[in-house]
């Protein structure tokens, strides 16, 4: 089927037009650069240029879509309006009886200590993604006239990317610090196995609604830093930032970072058959040598 994908170069992007490409999906990319569209080119599907905020682009590609997936962030001072405008569009453009997949996050649940968070959880989101619920509720509100879909995935990893790629550069420099004493945990899901959850979704018609998506226990914050210390060559020292200095230094992004989370995916496997194998964080972290 005709998909149209917003995002879709980027770390996550790239791994979900890679497995959508598997199930041989006709696939258009949002490109908003020249580098852009040879990352969309060398995955092999068609770039489109444009971004968020070139509304008529986005109006026409969603009139011959079957399915969208909106994977775009805008990091702007005005991106989250950015991005509601243009999901309007998406959403109104559509034709009736076609899918649209919005990705969130799980930290619009905010940090919840020891309690394990399903899809039907009051919703507590951080500072940093106030704006999310309301978006969420933009697109859910569209089901009946579309089959909509909201992903909530985790803290995304592996190949390098993602906060704890950053991470082990940030050690490999000698500027690795954590906010807090690190016993909080991060709920995690390998970006190639979050893509084959999206893929999924598109794949399985019948269904609707919100996915958590994330793989295994939450992993406490100090074990990823010092094995991200390791893998980047250190002894696994690591420097501790009290949160209150912590958000003076960056803002709402530290109390992202000392999130305590523990989350049920439950749903995405038992409505969706999502059970892939990949090595944990810590799996992972173990096994690589940054040089």
């Amino acid at each position: 089927m005709p998909v149209f994908v917003t995002g879709g170069t980027g770390y996550i992007g790239r791994s979900v037009v890679r497995a959508l490409r598997n199930d041989a999906h006709v696939t258009r990319v949002l490109t908003r650069s020249d580098a852009a569209v040879s990352v969309a080119q060398g995955l092999g599907v068609e770039p489109v240029r444009g971004e968020l905020r070139d509304l008529d682009t986005l109006r026409a590609e969603a009139a011959h879509a079957d399915a969208i997936v909106f994977l775009a962030q805008d990091n702007a001072e005005d991106g989250p309006a950015a991005a509601r405008a243009a999901l309007e569009v998406l959403l109104d453009a559509l034709p009736q009886g076609r899918t649209f997949i919005y990705t969130s996050g799980v930290w619009v649940y905010g940090s919840r200590g020891d309690a394990v968070i399903a899809e039907d959880a009051p919703l507590a989101p951080l500072d940093l993604v106030a704006w999310r619920p309301a978006h969420e509720q933009l697109v859910l509100a569209q089901q009946g006239r579309l089959r909509t879909i909201v992903i909530r995935p985790g803290v995304v990893y592996g190949d390098g990317g993602g906060l704890p790629g950053m991470m082990a550069e940030a050690a490999r420099t000698g500027n690795l610090r954590i906010v807090g004493d690190g016993s909080n945990r991060w709920p995690t899901v390998r970006h190639d196995a979050l893509a084959e959850l999206y893929a999924r979704a598109v794949a399985h018609r019948e269904v609707h609604g919100i996915f958590n998506a994330t793989r295994g226990a939450s992993v406490p914050y100090g074990e990823i830093a010092h094995a991200a210390s390791r893998a980047a060559g250190g002894s696994g020292e690591i420097e501790r930032i009290p949160l209150e200095a912590a958000r003076e230094m960056m803002g709402t992004f530290a109390d992202a970072l000392a999130v305590d989370l523990q989350i049920d995916s439950g749903r995405a496997t038992r409505e969706l058959g999502w059970e892939p194998h990949r090595p944990t964080l810590l799996e992972e972290l173990s096994n690589t040598a940054v040089i």
